[in-house]
């Protein structure tokens, strides 16, 4: 019987880190078995699912608690080895926007899928200069679970106002399904 942990870690950016966390994991029996691990700023965030005999996971999860210091912070918490299964109804989208940068963006749209019933399953954001003019432009790629109470049409047209409230495009198809 395995159990499944979810890791997450943020430090100062710096060679090594990685090799830190999966020297623990290994050196306890554990196997890495998801993760996103990214720099933001100058800082390294990441967060990743592990799974152990169930015999050792008190002992992985004091060993990776214990690389908490003033220069790195670690949350460990105990999770299922797998999703929940896709609610009857549901329908899997891909949401991608592109814009002028400006505050607000992130919520607007999320505020919107909160009070739809719409889960984010997963979200990338980030902010590149545009061709030619080097003004800061502003991406988001989501995966959304879309509930059986809002058609993907309703959810493009309701996303279109808002787009255009936040001076963005906005483009929501159906997502491929993922293994």
């Amino acid at each position: 019987m395995k159990n499944f942990l979810v890791v997450t870690i943020t430090c100062s950016d710096r060679p090594g880190i990685v090799e830190r966390v999966t020297d623990v994991v290994v050196t306890h029996g554990g196997n890495w078995e998801e993760s996103r691990l990214a720099r933001l700023g100058g800082d390294f965030a990441g967060i990743v699912m592990v799974s152990v005999p169930a015999e050792r996971a008190d002992e992985l999860t004091t060993a990776l608690a214990a690389l908490a210091n003033d220069e790195m912070t670690v949350a460990v918490k105990d999770t299922s080895p797998i999703a929940p299964a896709k609610r009857s109804g549901h329908v899997l989208c891909s949401l991608r926007l592109e814009g002028a940068d400006h505050e607000g963006i992130v919520h607007d749209v999320s505020a919107y899928l909160a009070k739809q019933g719409i889960n984010v399953e997963t979200m990338e954001t980030g902010v590149v200069p545009a061709p030619m003019t080097a003004t800061p432009l502003f991406h988001m790629q989501a995966r959304l679970d879309v509930p059986p109470s809002l058609t993907i049409d309703e959810l493009r047209e309701n996303l279109l106002l808002i787009a255009e409230q936040l001076g963005v495009s906005i483009d929501v198809v159906p997502a491929q399904e993922q293994p």
